[in-house]
C-alpha cells in the first residue's frame, strides 16, 4: 500500500447498547432487524485481520439462521469488497460487482427507518463499492455512489446525532475529500461536499473515545491520516500500541512495517515483515512481498530482494506497482554491475502494469526518458531511504559532482545531499542544498519531482522554525509545479500543511 496507502477502506456498525448485552435479555428477533451477536462480532474482527474465508463462513451461517439481520448482509458486502481491494483481481470484480445492488435491495427490504443502522448500512455498502469501483478505475460510478452515501449519512447524523458509526464514515470522507489533490477536484465538486481534515479527525477521535467495536478501525484511520496526510507522529506511538495489542494481524503488521520504512527504519521494518504470518486462512497479500523486496534494497541486499519482487510480479493479480517492481529488479542487477541482465528488465518496464500509482509513474517516466540512473546516486537514495546513513555518506563523499554528465544527475546530486542532511539533522546544509535544487531546476526547466519536493520540505522546515510567511510561500510553490511524478501526493501534503498553518 504505498500510495497505495491513499485508498484505506473502513465501514462497520454499532449501537448505543452493545448488541451482545441486549441478546442476554431478549431472544433474537425473527423479523427485520439489525444486531450484532458474538458470531458476527467475530466475523467483523476476522475481516480486519484479513481472515476473509473464516469471516464469510460465519456470516453465511448467520444468514441461514436469521436471513433478515441487516448486519450480516452488510458484513458480507464488506468481506467481498475488502478482498477485491487487496487482490485487485479484475475477473473477480466483474463476477462480484452485481452484488452491490443485491445487498442494497436486501437492506432496503428491512424497511426499518426508525433504526440508526438502516441508512447507515445502505451508506456503508455504497461506500464499500465506491472505493472498489475507484480501485478498478470506474471513477464516475464511484463518485455517484459516494454522493448517495453522503446524503444517507448526513440524514442519519441529523436523525441520530449520537450514533457513533455515522461519524466514523463521515469522518473518513471529510479526511479523504478534504485532502483531495487538484487533479481530482472534479470528484469533490460532483459530490457537492467540502471535506475538512480537521473536522474528520475530530469525528474519528469521537469513534476512538466511544470504545466500541470500532476502536481498532478508528485508530487505523487516525494513524494513516497522521502518517500519510498530516505528517505527524514521527515516533509512531499510535501504531506501536495498535500492533503490540494485535501482533497477529497481518494488515497491521504490513502497515507498521510500511510506516517504519517511511521513517527510514528499514532494519526494524524488516524484523516486522519477516514475522508476518502467511497462513492459508489469511487473505493473500502480495504487497508484503513488494515491501520486503523494497526493504532489502534499502539494506543493500540486492540479490535477496529479487526473490520477493519476482514473487510479487508472478502472484499479484492486479496492475499496480508492477512497473515499480520491475524497475527495482532492474536496479538489483544494475547496482551489482550485471548490466546485460539489468537491461532486460529496463526494456520491460513500459510494457507491464499501469501508471496509476505515483511510483509506477516515476518508473514509467524514467524508462521512457532512456536516461539510465546514475549508480552512485541510486545507492545514496536507497541507503538514505532505509536509514543507513553511514553507507549513504560514504558513497556521497566518494561521488564527484564533476563526474556527473547530465543536468538531471547534477540536480539529483544536490537533492540527495539535501535529503541526507535533513534526515541526519544538519538543517543549515539541508536548506542550502534544497534551495540549490530549486534554482538549478528553474534554469534547466526540468519537470522531475526534485524541485517540488524540495519546496515541500522547505515549507516543513520553516514551519518548524515558526517562520510561517516563508513556509507558506514554499508550500504554494510546491503546489505550483505541474506535470511531475509524485504530483498528487506533494500537492496533497502542501495543501494540508497550509491549512494547518491557517
Amino acid at each position: 500500500m504505498r500510495n497505495y496507502s491513499k485508498y484505506v477502506i473502513t465501514k462497520r456498525v454499532y449501537s448505543w447498547i452493545h448488541p451482545f448485552l441486549f441478546c442476554l435479555f431478549f431472544s433474537f428477533p425473527s423479523y427485520s432487524s439489525y444486531y450484532f451477536n458474538t458470531e458476527l462480532e467475530s466475523a467483523y474482527k476476522e475481516i480486519l485481520q484479513l481472515k476473509l474465508s473464516e469471516a464469510k463462513a460465519r456470516i453465511a451461517t448467520e444468514q441461514v439462521r436469521d436471513p433478515h439481520n441487516g448486519i450480516a448482509i452488510y458484513l458480507r458486502s464488506l468481506a467481498e469488497t475488502t478482498g477485491l481491494l487487496f487482490s485487485e483481481d479484475l475477473s473477480e470484480y466483474e463476477r462480484l460487482k452485481s452484488g452491490e445492488s443485491a445487498y442494497l435491495k436486501l437492506i432496503q427490504s428491512n424497511n426499518l427507518p426508525s433504526s440508526p443502522y438502516h441508512k447507515f448500512c445502505l451508506a456503508e455498502i455504497k461506500l464499500q463499492w465506491a472505493f472498489t469501483q475507484m480501485k478498478f478505475n470506474d471513477e464516475v460510478s464511484a463518485a455517484l455512489s459516494t454522493k448517495q452515501a453522503l446524503v444517507l449519512l448526513n440524514e442519519n447524523l441529523k436523525a441520530f446525532p449520537t450514533f457513533v458509526p455515522t461519524k466514523k464514515s463521515l469522518g473518513l470522507l471529510n479526511i479523504i475529500i478534504g485532502s483531495i489533490p487538484n487533479s481530482h477536484a472534479w470528484l469533490a465538486s460532483s459530490l457537492g461536499f467540502k471535506g475538512n481534515v480537521t473536522t474528520g479527525m475530530q469525528m474519528i477521535q469521537e469513534v476512538i473515545d466511544s470504545k466500541t467495536i470500532y476502536l481498532q478501525e478508528g485508530y487505523l484511520i487516525k494513524i494513516i491520516t497522521e502518517q500519510y496526510i498530516l505528517n505527524r507522529d514521527s515516533n509512531m506511538e499510535s501504531m506501536k500500541q495498535l500492533f503490540s495489542r494485535y501482533p497477529n494481524n497481518i494488515l497491521y503488521g504490513y502497515i507498521y512495517a510500511s510506516i517504519l520504512s517511511k521513517h527510514g527504519n528499514s532494519s526494524d521494518a524488516l524484523t516486522i515483515i519477516e514475522t508476518i504470518s502467511v497462513e492459508d486462512n489469511y487473505l493473500s497479500l502480495p504487497f508484503i512481498d513488494y515491501l520486503h523486496g523494497d526493504l532489502l534494497m534499502q539494506q543493500g541486499k540486492y540479490v535477496a530482494a529479487r526473490f520477493y519482487f519476482n514473487r510479487y510480479i508472478n502472484t499479484f493479480k492486479g496492475k499496480n506497482l508492477l512497473k515499480d517492481a520491475t524497475y527495482k529488479l532492474f536496479l538489483s542487477y544494475w547496482l551489482k554491475d550485471e548490466d546485460a541482465t539489468a537491461m532486460t528488465y529496463w526494456k520491460s518496464i513500459q510494457t507491464v502494469g499501469q501508471s496509476t500509482f505515483e511510483s509506477d509513474k516515476y518508473a514509467q517516466k524514467i524508462a521512457l526518458s532512456n536516461e539510465l540512473p546514475n549508480k552512485q546516486l541510486a545507492k545514496i537514495r536507497l541507503f538514505t531511504d532505509g536509514g543507513n546513513f553511514t553507507q549513504a555518506f560514504e558513497i556521497y563523499n566518494a561521488t564527484n559532482l564533476s563526474d556527473l554528465t547530465t543536468k538531471k544527475d547534477k540536480i539529483e546530486y544536490y537533492y540527495r545531499a539535501a535529503r541526507l542532511y535533513q534526515k541526519t539533522g544538519r538543517q543549515n546544509e539541508c536548506i542550502q542544498y534544497y534551495k540549490k535544487v530549486i534554482s538549478l531546476s528553474a534554469e534547466t526547466k526540468n519537470n522531475f519531482y526534485y524541485a517540488p519536493n524540495s519546496s515541500l520540505q522547505l515549507g516543513y522546515i520553516y514551519t518548524q522554525l515558526k517562520n510561517y510567511t516563508v513556509a507558506r510561500s514554499y508550500f504554494h510553490q510546491a503546489i505550483a509545479y505541474k506535470n511531475h511524478e509524485y504530483e498528487n501526493s506533494i500537492e496533497q501534503k502542501a495543501k494540508i500543511a497550509l491549512n494547518e498553518i491557517k
